[in-house]
């Protein structure tokens, strides 16, 4: 039998992952509105607690970029009422 030439073996682990990465990456990124939110009553301080903080630390580098910036701020604080507390710690 001839091998195929044109299919290129994908492994399974590979394409978990991929799996995962498209379904969770996304989750994560959206989850910022629910916690600003969350963080913007009366009953919480003014900023997330700083375990919180680490766990959105990864996004903070991209808000230096100002179309990325301007997104999280409209989903966070317009979308979502998470301003000033929620928006802030980012």
């Amino acid at each position: 039998m001839k091998a195929s030439l044109g299919k290129v073996h994908v492994s399974r682990r590979f394409k978990r992952t991929a799996w995962c990465l498209a379904i969770f990456l996304p989750l994560y990124v959206l989850s910022a509105g629910p916690v600003a939110w969350a963080t913007n009553d009366g009953l919480h301080p003014a900023y997330l607690p700083e375990e919180v903080n680490v766990i959105y630390l990864p996004l903070a580098p991209l808000m230096k970029v100002e179309w990325i910036n301007q997104a999280f701020y409209y989903y966070t604080a317009i979308l979502w009422g998470g301003f000033p507390a929620g928006y802030t710690t980012l």
